[in-house]
């Protein structure tokens, strides 16, 4: 791992501090937690964006069976 440093609001500070007393967690689990969920979700995301665009390849089910001889 490396050592990041960051620049935060006072409220967000607090919010992570307050997050990390009561998980019984340190505040650096708890960013690299909420880093972890935000990068989740924004992959998520793009995917139901390019889904919904139709820029995503899909197959049915029967096809995948068939492709992968099962």
């Amino acid at each position: 791992m490396k050592k990041m440093t960051i620049t935060l609001e006072e409220n967000l500070i607090n919010e992570i501090a307050t997050i990390a007393l009561e998980d019984g967690k340190k505040k650096t689990q708890i960013m690299r937690e909420a880093l972890y969920n935000y990068f989740d979700e924004r992959s998520i995301t793009k995917t139901v964006e390019l889904y919904k665009t139709d820029r995503l390849k899909t197959i049915s089910h029967n096809n995948l069976k068939e492709e992968l001889g099962v």
